[in-house]
């Protein structure tokens, strides 16, 4: 598979993400007001993304040989995800440490 032919890694990331998302929407949630409104539009975002990779993902999955350029468009959906996540990386230390105290 041109995905690095390994299913079980993506799938585990989706995964990883989408834990993620349910407990910052959770914090999210559960945040005064302010704190909400500020987040709300970068978690919006951050979940399309997701939507978009695993939607893609889900296209080639169990396809022995997908298309070229099917796969190029997995690979660049992941890669936008993974900047995503790291540009969330405030958002989430804001909203989530809080949580774990």
């Amino acid at each position: 598979m041109a995905t690095g032919g390994n299913r079980e890694e993506v799938d585990a990331k989706i995964k990883a993400w989408e834990w993620d998302l349910e407990r910052l929407r959770v914090a999210l949630a559960r945040a005064p007001e302010p704190v909400h409104a500020r987040y709300h539009p970068a978690f919006t975002e951050l979940y399309r993304a997701k939507e978009v990779v695993k939607s893609r993902w889900e296209e080639i999955r169990g396809v022995y040989r997908p298309e070229p350029a099917t796969v190029q468009r997995v690979q660049e959906a992941l890669a936008a995800v993974e900047a995503a996540w790291r540009a969330a990386q405030p958002m989430l230390d804001d909203v989530l440490k809080p949580m774990a105290a």
